[in-house]
């Protein structure tokens, strides 16, 4: 559980640290040595070894936003609430579990479990959605947007392995916690569920290599939609080296 989710998160480190330490943003930290944020920018690596794929981490020309008047108003209020929110939720989720194991219980199914049946993904989720917020108007990269994605559909495929394996363990009763608890939408009425699992998800392939195609397919057509969208609208802030 813990090695897969932090892999994955590093996924998005390049979002979170997008304003360090070359960006021309207000938020910066010249006295890190820029080695560390470097690192941070490993996941990334092939998108500047793959030809004619580096304009994906430059910046996107957005005049839409910047120029509209309500957009950045709104972007000031919605970025922290995003950003501070999701990572208490995550953080605080994390040590719910963590001291509920030490106490010896082990299907935790209050606080924030009885929001969401995996309160940690949606924490990060919103954490890592809220940068994506905070980098906006000027400093939003695609390689942002496909490093957002491809972390949600890493951490849906985690969550659903996770699930197989606790209702193997717990059997009923996390069957019945299932049925309670929404997914990892918050507050999603009980009615819209009971729809979604009696209507939509008996529509999804029953082999387990036909989901995972499907799923596959689902996120190529998600990730070429954001390349489709952002080519030719990105511009260089550095100048770069060579002809």
């Amino acid at each position: 559980f813990w090695l897969p989710m932090w892999v994955s998160l590093s996924i998005i480190f390049p979002t979170i640290f997008n304003y360090f330490p070359e960006t021309p943003s207000p938020f910066r930290l010249d006295w890190v040595p820029q080695w560390i944020f470097r690192i941070l920018y490993i996941a990334w690596l092939p998108l500047t070894l793959i030809p004619g794929a580096d304009w994906l981490t430059e910046f996107l020309d957005l005049p839409e936003i910047w120029t509209n008047f309500y957009l950045p108003i709104l972007l000031s209020i919605f970025s922290p609430l995003f950003t501070f929110g999701g990572f208490f939720f995550f953080v605080a989720s994390m040590i719910q579990l963590i001291v509920s194991k030490f106490m010896g219980i082990k299907l935790v199914k209050t606080i924030f479990y009885r929001i969401v049946r995996h309160p940690q993904y949606l924490g990060i989720f919103v954490w890592s959605f809220g940068h994506i917020l905070y980098a906006l108007p000027f400093h939003l990269r695609p390689a942002d947007l496909i490093a957002w994605v491809t972390l949600v559909f890493v951490y849906i495929l985690l969550a659903k392995s996770e699930e197989k394996s606790l209702e193997r363990k717990f059997g009923e009763a996390y069957r019945d916690y299932k049925n309670n608890v929404p997914f990892i939408i918050p507050f999603m009425p009980k009615r819209i569920r009971k729809i979604f699992s009696e209507k939509i998800a008996p529509l999804a392939p029953k082999e387990k290599w036909k989901k995972n195609v499907l799923a596959l397919f689902i996120y190529i057509l998600i990730i070429a939609l954001i390349i489709i969208l952002t080519y030719g609208r990105t511009y260089c802030y550095w100048e770069k080296s060579g002809p």
